[in-house]
């Protein structure tokens, strides 16, 4: 079942249920500032803004770069920004096997995911050695591995689906060996980010899950999942998830949702001085690198479409999201330059086959 299919369904719902949950403890207005998740550190920023906070950041990931001993790193750094897309997040997988394969994939510095392009950013993040496991996400499981339909009690509820295998899935991936090597890989300068949207805030949150990973909290493997599952969490479509925060001695719930109701790509928030802290870090600019994997079409396709409300809103939405997908790589083409020395992007083939045989790569949901 499609995003398309499903996001006809809650329109149908919301016109026939108006049943609320309540919350106990949502985050007020005046704290929104001001939070922090105990146990850890600084891990998130806001997607849609630059701060002082972020600029020493950058400072002290640069840092860890020059400290690593890696030489051509402090000349040259490639990055790699993985879309939503659904079930098309196959297509990722496929291109990093694909790529590993040719032999000239890159270690990436940067590593960014949203929505399904954030449940393979992971293995991206690792590298070439966990191409089989990236394959086998999107090779290797069924709807049944990824939701539960809830019936009738779904108006009942904050979601039509139960997305309690996804959260199954996704902890029985992150092993703590695998926390332990990406927060090995952070240590030395490297990032993995991960992109949710608060949906109280109506804004993008940036997650760094090397930080998570490298901190010593006992909840890390925890918040790693639940960060994970938000960020592929469609609203209504699956539930959201809460995340305990605190502001002052109070502690409060945040809602959060698929990163892509935000933004389908993400790379950082705009303003994002790296030229700055490279002149501070290495004496001079370095060779930047970006390239996006789009997962999904972004070609207008031609189709005649029947005047019925579910196909017409089929076909709204489809449109829609694919238009957000080329203004956000419009829009990320145009902040990297200067400061991204080449900017690539990977979309869908043009005439990729819609069907698929039985042995293909299936889809994530």
């Amino acid at each position: 079942m499609t995003i398309i299919r499903l996001s006809l369904i809650v329109m149908c719902s919301f016109l026939t249920s108006c049943v609320s949950a309540s919350r106990s403890a949502p985050l007020p207005y005046s704290a929104l500032n001001t939070t922090h998740i105990a146990e850890f550190g600084l891990i998130r920023f806001w997607g849609d803004e630059t701060s002082p906070e972020i600029s020493s950041y950058v400072d002290t990931q640069f840092e860890q770069v020059r400290a690593s001993g890696c030489r051509r790193c402090t000349k040259e750094a490639n990055f790699l920004a993985l879309s939503g897309g659904g079930a098309d997040g196959a297509f990722a997988a496929g291109m990093l096997n694909g790529w590993s394969q040719h032999g000239n994939r890159p270690v990436f510095e940067v590593v960014t995911g949203v929505s399904t392009g954030s449940l393979a950013a992971p293995f991206a993040f690792l590298g070439q050695r966990y191409d089989t496991a990236l394959q086998e996400v999107y090779t290797q499981i069924s709807d049944k591995d990824i939701y539960i339909n809830k019936g009738a009690f779904a108006l009942a509820g904050p979601s039509l689906y139960d997305n309690a295998p996804l959260r199954d899935l996704i902890t029985k991936l992150v092993t703590e060996n695998l926390l332990d090597e990406i927060s090995r890989e952070h240590l030395r300068g490297r990032r993995l980010l991960v992109q949710t949207t608060n949906i109280d805030a109506q804004r993008p949150v940036i997650w760094d899950m090397g930080a998570i990973a490298a901190s010593r909290s006992k909840e890390r493997r925890t918040l790693f999942v639940n960060i994970l599952l938000a960020s592929a969490a469609i609203p209504v479509i699956f539930p959201p998830v809460s995340i305990k925060v605190r502001s002052g001695d109070r502690v409060y719930d945040e809602l959060h949702v698929d990163g892509g109701v935000t933004s389908q790509i993400t790379f950082g928030p705009p303003g994002l001085d790296l030229n700055r802290a490279e002149r501070t870090a290495f004496g001079a600019h370095r060779i930047k690198n970006l390239y996006v994997i789009r997962n999904g079409k972004i070609e207008p396709e031609y189709m005649a479409v029947d005047q019925s409300a579910p196909d017409l809103a089929k076909r709204a939405v489809g449109t829609m999201v694919k238009y957000q997908t080329l203004s956000n790589i419009r829009n990320l083409y145009t902040r990297a330059r200067p400061p991204i020395s080449i900017c690539r992007s990977s979309p869908f083939p043009k005439h990729f086959p819609k069907s698929r045989k039985a042995n293909s790569i299936r889809p994530i949901w």
